[in-house]
């Protein structure tokens, strides 16, 4: 009897082959076995970060982009999800002067060393009124293809891996206070059976979805540590007893607020590293009371005691 072989019998020997052929990677540096897509980024909230006191002000400063893959593009990215990120906490006033941070960026070198250059202490904070100052840098990216055929269709797949080093910068001293890195992949993966199906080609928002993947294991940390830094404001004007500062209701203070008054104090540098070991505090001057609010982010305050109030003078929550 002759046999006859059913449209059954050839897709299970289709499917036998899928897998036979394989295309190699495509591009990307990427040299690490990629993590499960289900793995990557957060698939619920974070658990809520208290918060007391003022907000500090904060800068994001373009990250370096070291991937042979991002040809300097990738920086941009980190930095606008990292303002999103922060401003949607609630916690932070994001600051964004654009050339401004640049000016910082070569001045201090912030994005490649671990200290500040010499004489240049407190140089972040006082031209840019900021607390804190995060930077870093794109140190991998890469994206690569993996394809399969058989009788009846193909399959692609395709990854894209980074890896993304973030530092935070105590602005007043300069100083690295905390340091971290975050490895995300995120993946796409298409079907075509009897012609049928999409065939993907390479998706640019893969690159966003990979750096988000990647901030996303370090975020919650990095808040919590720019929250440890001590907020402080600055001394605006003085007109006899009436003080005003740099910082009001968008900032978080409460009219009946008391803030104790610092001189500038100066930088002191190590004789024998030459670099800052912090801004050593000026003497206490006095106190004063926070009674109204003006501008964008100002207030008032009336004098409760000390002498020798000047523009410039530092102020810190009184506890």
């Amino acid at each position: 009897m002759k046999k006859t072989y059913s449209g059954t019998w050839l897709l299970a020997v289709s499917l036998l082959l899928a897998g036979c052929a394989s295309a190699p990677p495509i591009t990307g540096p990427a040299d690490r076995p990629s993590a499960p897509a289900a793995s990557q980024g957060r698939t619920e909230p974070a658990a809520s970060i208290a918060t007391r006191g003022p907000r500090k002000r904060v800068a994001v400063i373009k990250f370096t982009d070291k991937s042979a893959y991002g040809r300097g593009r990738l920086g941009g990215a980190v930095q606008d999800i990292l303002i999103t990120e922060l401003s949607r906490s609630g916690l932070f006033i994001v600051v964004s002067r654009g050339a401004d941070m640049d000016m910082v960026l070569d001045e201090q070198d912030l994005a490649g060393t671990k200290t500040i250059k010499r004489g240049t202490g407190a140089k972040a904070g006082e031209i840019l009124g900021l607390n804190a100052i995060v930077t870093g840098a794109v140190s991998q990216f890469g994206v690569k293809q993996k394809s399969a055929t058989y009788l009846l269709g193909a399959s692609k797949v395709q990854t894209a891996e980074a890896t993304v080093d973030v530092r935070l910068i105590d602005a007043t001293t300069g100083q690295v206070i905390y340091a971290e890195s975050g490895n995300g992949v995120y993946e796409e993966s298409s079907t075509q059976v009897l012609g049928m199906g999409g065939t993907k080609g390479y998706d640019e928002t893969m690159e966003g979805k990979a750096l988000r993947a990647a901030i996303s294991k370090f975020i919650d940390n990095l808040i919590r540590r720019m929250e440890t830094i001590e907020w402080s404001g600055k001394v605006a004007a003085v007109d006899g007893d009436e003080i005003t500062v740099n910082a009001g209701r968008k900032t978080g203070l409460a009219v009946g607020d008391r803030l104790k008054v610092f001189g500038e104090g100066r930088d002191v540098i190590d004789p024998d590293t030459k670099v800052s070991l912090g801004r050593k505090p000026g003497r206490e001057k006095g106190e004063i009371v926070v009674t109204d609010f003006f501008g964008e982010d100002a207030a008032v305050c009336r004098r409760k005691g000390g002498e020798g109030l000047a523009v410039n003078d530092i102020v810190k929550l009184a506890r």
